[in-house]
């Protein structure tokens, strides 16, 4: 919107909140570039200058942010193992464990996070928060790390997780993502 033309309500509260802080708060790097504020458009600047290599976009991002006070994906990483099932269950929690999977550098490290949440999974397809993690691992993980939560599934009440209000995008993603072969098992018990 040009700087002439009215804004609405909620823009001009975000952007009068905005000037009112005195600290550059972590929401702010989700901001498009043009309303945030100039510390953080020249930490963008500087990172994308200076570009990681190793890692993605989002991560990039991450970086970014982290030189105005967040946490770098690397470090984020080793603060979660150990705890990925406990921060799974809360809204906060399950963005860092979301995060540390999207910034992972293998396959391999996706998998250790991934294999705390093993005898779990029929939890996690309940739960607001865990869901999100199971769906993460099933878009990231190669099919054959991901076979864990199909065969935690089968073992379960699969029908009754297909049609809970989360567990029915767990099963889902991995219709979506998975080979056939993989989840024909799944989709034979929810589909006679």
């Amino acid at each position: 919107i040009g700087s002439g033309q009215a804004r609405g309500m909620p823009m001009r509260v975000l952007l009068d909140r905005m000037g009112s802080s005195t600290q550059v708060l972590p929401w702010f790097a989700y901001l498009p570039a043009e309303l945030q504020p100039p510390e953080m458009r020249v930490a963008r600047a500087k990172a994308a200058s200076n570009p990681c290599p190793s890692s993605t976009s989002q991560c990039g991002e991450a970086a970014d942010a982290s030189s105005v006070g967040l946490q770098s994906p690397r470090s984020e990483e080793l603060q979660i193992s150990g705890l990925v099932w406990s921060l799974s269950q809360d809204a906060q929690g399950c963005r860092r464990v979301q995060q540390a999977l999207e910034c992972a550098p293998s396959d391999r490290l996706r998998e250790t996070i991934a294999s705390e949440l093993r005898g779990r999974v029929v939890e996690a397809c309940k739960c607001p928060h865990a869901n999100h993690v199971l769906q993460k691992l099933v878009l990231l993980l190669p099919p054959s790390s991901s076979q864990f939560i199909v065969d935690e599934l089968l073992a379960g009440q699969v029908a009754q997780i297909a049609r809970h209000k989360y567990g029915c995008r767990i099963v889902q993603r991995l219709v979506e993502f998975c080979p056939a072969h993989q989840v024909h098992r799944l989709v034979e018990r929810l589909v006679p």
